[in-house]
């Protein structure tokens, strides 16, 4: 039996670890490269397959678990090329301690 050929989901997924393991790599021209073939399976997506809402339920889930996927993947994308990010979001972040956030905290009573 020939293996059926990956879903248009599957392969974006694949794009988006591609771009992960090379945006690691600090491999920019690389990650720019597979930005463009994420893009156009993207918009193969948008026009081969049916919307979301038209799924039956277990299709509608496992697209939306790869769109997830697929957004985790772009922040820690994102985390890698914009480092600078990161001490900006630590500083909005609620502390494990239940907090409001850094920025919070230092502004009280400053108003």
């Amino acid at each position: 039996m020939t293996p059926l050929p990956p879903s248009t989901e599957q392969a974006l997924a694949h794009t988006g670890t591609q771009m992960l393991a090379a945006a690691r790599l600090g491999d920019w021209t690389e990650v720019r490269r597979l930005e463009g073939v994420a893009q156009r399976q993207v918009q193969a997506l948008r026009q081969r397959s049916p919307r979301i809402h038209d799924l039956p339920p277990a299709q509608r889930r496992a697209r939306l678990e790869a769109l997830k996927a697929l957004l985790r993947l772009d922040a820690e994308i994102r985390r890698l090329a914009e480092p600078g990010w990161v001490r900006v979001e630590s500083w909005l972040a609620p502390s494990r301690r239940g907090q409001d956030g850094a920025y919070s905290a230092d502004t009280q009573g400053k108003h």
